[in-house]
């Protein structure tokens, strides 16, 4: 068990240590398609097998490197190989193994992803291992298993999850000494931007830093609002709702009007609040661990808290579940060593301790969220439970599958109301129509 005064950076030495700098794999051929609906192919080989994992490098990947030795140990006659790839390059890298029959036995997969990972082969269901094993799912949140399944079909298990971009991260130390109000569980909309404006002290010192692009990210700014990108459905753009228009029009003025914002696009927002250059920031959960860590090995320098985002002008607050998942490949020879990956990797202890290590937000577990041991860190993810009791809200994508798409599109259609290469009402109606004729695309083959 992990323990607040063992850093990330010493339990990753000391692991590496143990298993005497573990080798990654390359990726290797994998076997024919596994369905999955037979009994042959759930039962457990009698012979000792090879179960390649593709994860995401960086803190996520460390962590599971970390637990290797573990799983090992755990699951005898399985050996797990890791295969890290960055993650501008995992999914484009994924699909191109999979066409190639190459691809290895489980993957990773965010919220956005199943459908586009379904569409090009990549993921098989789950419903029939899960029964096998008699798995219990009843701990994770409704609204995260609602979104890795696809018509009908479990398609992954939870790793970690958050309840979006809810966690306002600040520096307590530049608040007070601008004469700020440090946030707190109550606080609003106008309080934010107040806060803004008391500690920005251009170009050096930024208020606010917010990020006007991504599926996480604007989702969670609209629902403040009452608005929201797309429909539950996935078929239609919300983007030219008032309510839309109102949270596209707060996060313009915090750049344009307040100008407390240097740009909508986050860039080195995560660095320049470490330097103690940013008043505030918000983003998911998963850097209080890291920022903890930090904060004991003397990394930041100034005091730091966190809180739930603000209400809005009609009493609301954003919410949108998201999480990091793992799947099985139908390439692989051994889903039902595969699942023990799945498994291990989403159990309440693991979605407790890789917070402790700084491996990004908790297992998307009520019992992990409520835990009087996560909550030892930082009291803000029981916050989140007292604040959303009915849990995160439901994640919308695109019905079509097209999600890469339909981020790009929108994306890159909002910057340009950002940066004022057009005005602001006709970017809105100019981004709410194309993201509408990607939605009204046929669903991806």
């Amino acid at each position: 068990m992990l323990h607040k005064r063992v850093s990330r950076r010493q339990f990753l030495a000391g692991s590496l240590a143990a298993t005497g700098g573990l080798a990654l794999s390359a990726c290797v051929p994998a076997g024919a398609p596994a369905g999955g609906d037979s009994g042959d192919e759930m039962m457990a080989s009698e012979e000792p097998v090879t179960v390649l994992f593709h994860t995401r490098l960086g803190t996520h990947a460390d962590w599971h490197i970390s637990r290797q030795p573990l799983f090992e140990e755990q699951n005898p006659g399985i050996n797990l190989e890791i295969d890290e790839l960055p993650g501008n390059e995992m999914y484009p890298k994924i699909y191109a193994l999979s066409a190639s029959g190459t691809v290895g036995d489980v993957v990773w997969t965010y919220l956005n992803n199943p459908p586009e990972h379904k569409a090009k082969g990549v993921l098989i269901p789950l419903d029939d291992i899960v029964a096998a094993k008699d798995f219990d799912l009843s701990n994770f949140w409704d609204s995260l298993l609602a979104a890795l399944t696809l018509d009908g079909e479990l398609h992954a298990i939870p790793n970690h999850g958050h309840y979006g971009t809810t966690a306002y991260y600040h520096n307590k130390t530049l608040i007070e000494e601008s004469g700020g109000e440090l946030p707190h569980p109550d606080w609003t909309t106008d309080d934010y931007v107040a806060i803004g404006k008391a500690v920005t002290d251009p170009p050096e010192v930024w208020g606010i830093r917010s990020f006007g692009t991504g599926q996480e990210h604007v989702p969670s700014y609209l629902r403040i609002f009452g608005g929201d990108a797309i429909s539950e459905d996935g078929t239609m753009s919300l983007l030219d709702q008032e309510e839309s228009i109102a949270g596209l029009r707060w996060l313009y003025d915090l750049q344009h009007t307040h100008e407390v914002d240097p740009c909508q696009c986050g860039d080195e927002a995560v660095n320049n609040f470490v330097a103690g250059k940013v008043g505030s920031f918000n983003t998911t959960t998963g850097l209080i661990g890291r920022y903890t860590n930090m904060k004991n090995e003397g990394d930041i320098e100034f005091e730091w808290d966190a809180v739930v985002g603000p209400v809005g002008p009609t009493g609301l607050r954003g919410s949108q579940v998201s999480a990091a998942a793992f799947g099985i490949t139908g390439n692989s020879k051994n889903p039902s060593e595969a699942f023990q990956v799945l498994d291990f990797y989403s159990t309440k202890e693991d979605g407790i301790e890789h917070v402790f290590f700084g491996a990004g937000s908790p297992g998307g577990r009520k019992d992990v969220w409520e835990s009087d041991e996560l909550n030892s860190i930082h009291p803000i993810f029981r916050q989140h439970q007292q604040i959303y009791p009915e849990g995160p809200r439901n994640w919308h994508r695109p019905a079509n599958a097209r999600t890469s798409e339909f981020v790009d599109t929108m994306n890159n259609n909002l910057q340009a109301i950002w940066t004022q290469a057009v005005e602001f009402e006709e970017g809105v109606e100019q981004t709410h129509l194309l993201v509408q004729e990607v939605l009204d695309k046929d669903p991806l083959a």
